[in-house]
């Protein structure tokens, strides 16, 4: 059971040598990958063709190159990757184009995060949006294509995990607030999970569990955790107020962590603690000389989850 953090924010706003010094000097001993960085959504939709918009269309010798600088960076450091976030979205509206695009583009991602040893890559799925014309039974078409799509590629794989996640939908800064998404309910992300496999002939799908995503669905952990059972394999642990996807770090917004760390044990959890904490970090809101002070605060809450996991 590994502390991990996710790169994003870190990454982007200190570069990759300080961010994962300060990474590794907190604490934490492995990373979430933040590779969806690569992948402008708002590009992709107003693209007029869908080509050289993504590094994952590249040959796999491109693409290693293109990341051999932070990979470096990162085992200097002696991180491991025990996962990664996939590009997202996937989908827009009436747009059947965009999502044989990104299917391209995850195939290319997975072959890559297996040669570089990382088991668990979160993928979202297509949640269906307010204004948009498609009827249920459509996006829940539009998801198994996508993931069934993938199946062939995780055959190939040596590890390879696919983790749906729970998902709302919606934004909250809309008056109407947010509302279910893709595996929000646990019983239907349960049961699609299961099909996945049957249908790989092996478990290359899992969950990562949100703890964000909810607490802003007000969906209290004992009502989510047992149902989905040890098909959680992956986390993105993070806080909020139900006002907004704040990502700030435990214990400073409204989820009672005694139920969330109950719940983990009953199931028998024993995967990695990673925190998608990256608000809390933003170099825009915290000053650099603080930035080691939370970052240990993190992992230490880290550490704290799993001595109360694993007694």
């Amino acid at each position: 059971m590994k502390i991990s953090v996710q790169s994003q924010r870190l990454t982007g706003q200190y570069g990759i040598e300080k961010a994962y010094r300060y990474i590794r000097e907190a604490g934490f001993e492995a990373i979430d990958w933040n590779i969806d960085t690569e992948w402008k959504f708002e590009a992709v939709k107003t693209a007029k063709e869908l080509q050289n918009l993504c590094i994952f269309e590249k040959s796999q010798e491109e693409i290693d190159a293109y990341f051999a600088a932070e990979l470096a960076e990162i085992r200097k450091n002696g991180l491991a990757i025990t996962q990664a976030h996939a590009p997202f979205g996937c989908y827009e509206s009436r747009r059947p184009d965009i999502l044989e695009y990104a299917i391209s583009i995850y195939k290319n991602m997975i072959l890559f995060l297996d040669r570089v040893g990382c088991q668990y890559v979160v993928i979202h799925g297509i949640s269906k949006r307010e204004l948009w014309e498609e009827t249920q039974e459509e996006i829940d078409a539009l998801n198994r294509h996508l993931y069934e799509s993938l199946i062939p590629t995780l055959q190939q794989t040596k590890q390879i995990t696919v983790c749906l996640e729970n998902l709302f939908s919606g934004t909250i800064k809309l008056a109407r607030g947010v509302w279910e998404g893709h595996c929000s309910d646990p019983h239907l992300a349960a049961a699609e999970i299961d099909r996945l496999n049957s249908l790989a002939g092996k478990k290359c799908f899992g969950l990562c569990l949100d703890t964000g995503h909810l607490n802003l669905l007000r969906k209290p952990m004992h009502s989510y955790i047992p149902i989905v059972g040890d098909r959680i394999v992956c986390l993105h642990i993070h806080d909020n107020l139900q006002n907004a996807d704040s990502h700030m770090m435990p214990y400073v917004g409204s989820i009672w962590w005694k139920y969330f760390l109950e719940e983990m044990k009953k199931i028998g959890y024993a995967g990695d603690l990673s925190f998608e904490t990256f608000a809390q970090v933003d170099q825009k809101r915290l000053p650099e000389e603080l930035l080691p002070a939370f970052l240990c605060a993190i992992a230490d809450i880290g550490k704290y989850f799993k001595t109360q996991l694993e007694q």
